[in-house]
């Protein structure tokens, strides 16, 4: 009976299995290998999907890419680019001058341009002037004062004739000289002598916020050398040159300087690239610039120079000659030195009574003197 039972259940369990197969379009199992099944996967294309390439075709050439349609630039003649890309250089006079610590008052002033002398208006007071130099004039707006310990100071304004602008770079100032490289863009280096107290500072400025301090309580009689990398002064009556981009801490090249006599517009001058400065004296004394000579010219009899005390002075070095406005008997004269060969001597060749010394017209070749009011030409004339 049991058997029976068995019988009946496994019948009835391989039908319901018929009817809960696939149906008839169902692939038969023998169509799909069961490891087959198992181990395909789906890949999904990606950006950087490369597809293969058939290997028995020749892959075409490559093609350029598209280039943008060509823009049409105006184009310029050399002449208009040259204008469009450096500026015209300012029109402003060669020479501006009027006498060292001399105000102008509201009156013309002597200009240089174009070759032209005239006297015309400054747009500024100018109550003591400094120096000129490619367009910028530093000059002090107010006469001088006295400190407590009795230096004559003002203040020093830089004015630019090119654009108009003015400003105060500084106060206390006993002297100031504009550096005398040609400055192609910006404000110039000024050397200045700013009183700190007890005595004056050599100071070098490129604006009112720019300034470095070169050498410590100095007189305020300095120079720039010809090319601007140096800078000869006095300290306590001796003369030192120092490089102007710092203090070198050189010793002095002579003592005795400015001693019997001086005045304020007092500076060593550079005799070229001769490797010798002069000062005033009784009437000068050259040394050598590293302190390995110290020459007084004699004239050519071997006799003491006549004392004529320098004021203003230039050196040709084209012509060897020292053009120098000396105090004479009502007033200054402009005389000229012929030196000989190292300057041992010195002979005055021309003289020029009641004259002052304006600057250069042409330099090294001819002066501009003021005589009797007038501005006028003095040329150079070698003494062979």
């Amino acid at each position: 009976m049991k058997k029976l039972c068995w019988l009946i259940l496994l019948v009835l369990l391989v039908a319901c299995g018929r009817d809960s197969a696939s149906p008839a379009t169902a692939v038969p199992p023998t169509a799909v290998p069961p490891t087959a099944a198992r181990t395909e996967t789906m890949v999904l294309p990606t950006d950087t999907a490369v597809p293969a390439q058939p290997t028995n075709t020749i892959p075409p050439a490559p093609q350029p890419r598209p280039t943008r349609p060509p823009v049409n630039i105006p184009t310029a003649t050399p002449t208009e680019v040259a204008d469009e890309a450096i500026p015209e250089a300012a029109d402003v006079p060669e020479l501006v001058w009027l006498p060292f610590a001399a105000g102008s008052f509201g009156e013309p002033v002597l200009m240089v341009e174009d070759g032209e002398i005239a006297r015309q208006d400054l747009p500024v007071a100018v109550e003591i002037f400094f120096d000129y130099h490619d367009g910028w004039l530093a000059y002090g707006s107010y006469f001088w004062e006295a400190t407590a310990d009795q230096k004559s100071v003002t203040d020093l304004h830089l004015y630019n004739l090119a654009t108009g602008e003015d400003a105060v770079w500084a106060e206390q100032v006993g002297r100031a000289a504009i550096s005398p490289l040609e400055m192609l863009e910006g404000p110039p280096s000024v050397a200045a002598a700013i009183h700190n107290g007890q005595s004056f500072d050599l100071v070098l400025i490129r604006g009112p916020e720019n300034r470095t301090v070169l050498v410590e309580d100095i007189d305020p009689y300095f120079s720039w050398s010809p090319d601007a990398s140096q800078i000869a002064y006095v300290h306590n009556n001796e003369l030192f040159v120092t490089e102007a981009a710092a203090d070198s801490g050189n010793p002095s090249i002579a003592s005795g300087v400015y001693v019997t006599t001086g005045w304020i517009g007092d500076a060593p001058l550079w005799l070229g690239d001769s490797g010798y400065l002069l000062y005033a004296d009784a009437p000068f004394t050259i040394v050598a610039v590293d302190g390995s000579e110290t020459i007084v010219p004699t004239a050519e009899d071997g006799t003491s120079l006549a004392a004529l005390r320098p004021l203003t002075m230039l050196y040709s070095a084209t012509n060897n000659q020292l053009i120098a406005e000396v105090e004479g008997m009502f007033g200054a004269d402009v005389v000229v030195y012929q030196f000989g060969e190292g300057f041992e001597t010195a002979v005055i060749t021309q003289q020029i009574n009641d004259a002052q010394l304006a600057g250069w017209y042409e330099e090294g070749e001819s002066v501009i003197i003021v005589s009797g009011g007038e501005p006028g030409i003095l040329s150079l004339t070698p003494q062979e």
